[in-house]
């Protein structure tokens, strides 16, 4: 059975033991939390390329991470049996977690202000190019554009989904 076939066979957490289960979680959640600063280091290093390329497997772990914490939040009792230590390890990378999202967070709005900042940048100095000139022209006559200017240049939208 290839390693594809294995993740998509994944065992539902309802029927893993109580230690498989918290391990199984405690690996999703170093997992995901080294890929988010990782992914929080290409972000600050503006780069886009191995951002997109961690992304499948971003939202993989996501994915999987979800689906365990919301079979543990149906049914409390899955854990009870794990030993405490075992859950102590696991609250703590989760707070690990919770504090590098955070960060993402914060490098992700960073970088879209940037991106907005650029393309509102752009789409001025467009509309600079083309914009009536202001004043008259030569025999007092209202000029329509500045010299060199084109009438038929098109415009520029923003979108401001994240």
């Amino acid at each position: 059975m290839s390693t594809h076939q294995a993740e998509t066979r994944r065992s539902p957490a309802e029927t893993l033991p109580p230690v498989a289960l918290v391990d199984r979680l405690l690996a999703l959640t170093s997992d995901l939390t080294s890929l988010i600063r990782k992914e929080t280091s290409l972000l600050h290093d503006r780069a886009q390329t191995e951002i997109a390329a961690l992304q499948p497997e971003k939202t993989r772990l996501a994915n999987d991470y979800a689906m365990d914490v919301l079979a543990v939040r149906g049914h409390r009792n899955l854990l009870d049996r794990a030993p405490s230590e075992r859950v102590a390890r696991l609250k703590s990378a989760m707070s690990e977690l919770d504090k590098a999202l955070a960060l993402n967070g914060e490098a992700l709005t960073a970088a879209k202000s940037v991106s907005e900042g650029l393309i509102r940048m752009v789409a001025n100095a467009m509309s600079e190019r083309t914009a009536p000139s202001l004043g008259y022209g030569p025999n007092a006559a209202a000029s329509a554009r500045r010299p060199g200017s084109s009438a038929g240049t098109g415009s520029l939208t923003l979108d401001s989904r994240a």
